[in-house]
């Protein structure tokens, strides 16, 4: 059965479960049957017998006005006569049904047994005889009476009656039950393999896909809210997934490539120039400074792709625990104006006490990344303005800068991977990747808060973080 569908396996053991059924069913017929039809051979012997006792009577003798029902037969019995009613059954339904004398002789009716004297009315209740290698079923009645003087009847039925009936119910059941189980057996086949059809129109999807590795394409197998179509909806999503994720990795690699390259260009040109045709201390000098730079520039890009790849796999810590947020912008703040560029000052205005639960270390750089890039599109003299205030149960902070500003149609890129709003500009200030804001993205969304920008080319740009928590406290009231 290894080698066999699920499709198969399960027709199979249906088939084999209903069989089985049909074999218990036709045997259970066979015994309730053959209960039923002895009881009921019983019943109708005893009735017969019972209802034939009532067509007998005594008369001791005729007077001129009596009359009697045409049919009616007249026995001579002790000095009188016994008148037998027509409607005296002596063969009814199989039943035969005799009137026999105290002494057991034969007075009236059929009597396919004969009995000896010493059996005479002794079958008060139904018994069974056998009788020349045949089986009855025979029953006495006693008729009560001072003139009947000892009469009785016996009703006699063969057994072979029941049989021949018990024949025709099973064999009936024989034929039936098995037709039964071949029409539920071909409907069972046809359900199943209308059912397993989806599975296979996955199977063969998936195939091609795999075969093509062409992972815009999708599983269509129409609607339905059953177990196959949630497979195949999940199957989609999974696709969708890994489009999206090979999509990403595809433009990954090729910005990762492209922003190496220029380093790795320059380092190699810088130590051909030291190495062969620098002529002074000072000039060897100045090529090993390039290098440095670059080798440094390289090494931020690998750091910086490292915590990606760590945010993206979801093994970049998240610790999360109550932060004083007011106090650690402030000290955020007092770091980057030690750190200014380009004659721009930084001013808060932060209103004190806001304590949030978060992770202390991502939201660092989170803010960290932000002023970077306030710093790097900024306006020379211009200013940074950073504004943290309570609103309810969010804590809103915002960072502007009256810098160049974004086009309305680069609004929504600048989250993409080693996005520059101005290349040629970021190289010269600050040597920006491209990933500061897509790494601010990743984090806000593990801190589980928005962040949405607003910006005017040749305005500025403003920033705006807001962290959903209902943890939110007044630190003095700690």
């Amino acid at each position: 059965m290894k080698g066999m569908t699920i499709q198969k396996k399960i027709i199979l053991w249906f088939s084999l479960t209903l069989l089985v059924i049909v074999a218990l069913m036709n045997a259970l017929t066979f015994s309730i049957a053959k209960v039923v039809l002895d009881d009921d051979i019983k019943d109708r012997l005893t009735a017969t017998v019972s209802s034939n006792v009532e067509e007998i009577e005594y008369f001791n003798r005729f007077d001129a006005g009596f009359e009697h029902e045409q049919g009616d037969q007249f026995l001579q019995y002790n000095n009188g006569w016994l008148e037998i009613d027509d409607d005296f059954c002596d063969y009814y339904e199989g039943i035969c049904t005799a009137l026999y004398d105290k002494d057991g002789n034969l007075l009236y009716g059929e009597a396919p047994v004969k009995i000896s004297r010493s059996k005479a009315a002794s079958f008060t209740s139904v018994g069974s005889v056998k009788y020349k290698g045949e089986k009855y079923y025979v029953y006495d009645r006693v008729l009560s009476g001072d003139n009947f003087d000892g009469l009785w009847l016996r009703g006699v039925v063969s057994k072979n009656e029941r049989i021949n009936i018990l024949y025709n119910t099973v064999r009936l059941s024989f034929w039936l039950l098995p037709l039964l189980a071949l029409l539920a057996i071909l409907g069972g086949y046809a359900i199943t393999r209308r059912s397993f059809l989806p599975v296979q129109q996955i199977a063969d999807s998936a195939e091609e896909i795999g075969k093509s590795g062409d992972l815009s394409r999708r599983l269509d197998i129409g609607s339905g809210r059953d177990e196959i179509h949630q497979l195949a909806n999940t199957f989609n999503g999974m696709f969708d997934r890994l489009e999206k994720a090979f999509e990403a990795e595809r433009q990954f690699t090729s910005d990762a490539s492209h922003e190496l390259r220029t380093p790795t260009a320059v380092i190699l040109a810088q130590s051909q120039y030291g190495l062969e045709l620098a002529d002074s201390e000072e000039e060897y000098r100045e090529s090993l400074e390039v290098i440095k730079r670059q080798a440094e520039r390289m090494n931020d890009i690998i750091n910086q792709l490292l915590f990606f790849t760590r945010l993206d796999q979801g093994s970049e810590p998240v610790n999360m625990e109550e932060v004083d947020l007011s106090a650690l912008a402030a000290d955020i703040c007092s770091e980057q104006r030690l750190i200014s560029c380009r004659n721009i000052s930084v001013k808060d205005t932060i209103e004190p006490g806001i304590v949030v639960e978060t992770d202390r270390s991502l939201f660092t750089r989170m803010l960290n990344n932000l002023f970077s890039n306030a710093f790097k599109y900024g306006r020379e003299n211009g200013t940074i303005t950073l504004t943290l205030t309570r609103n309810g149960d969010d804590a809103v902070l915002k960072l502007t800068d009256d810098g160049i500003g974004i086009s309305r149609e680069n609004l929504e890129k600048i989250w993409n991977r080693f996005y520059q709003v101005e290349p040629s500009r970021n190289e010269e200030t600050s040597g920006g990747l491209g990933l500061g804001l897509s790494i601010v993205k990743q984090i806000t969304s593990l801190l589980g808060g928005e962040i949405s920008v607003e910006s005017l080319e040749g305005k500025g740009t403003s920033f705006t973080f807001v962290l959903n928590c209902k943890k939110i406290k007044n630190l003095k009231s700690i």
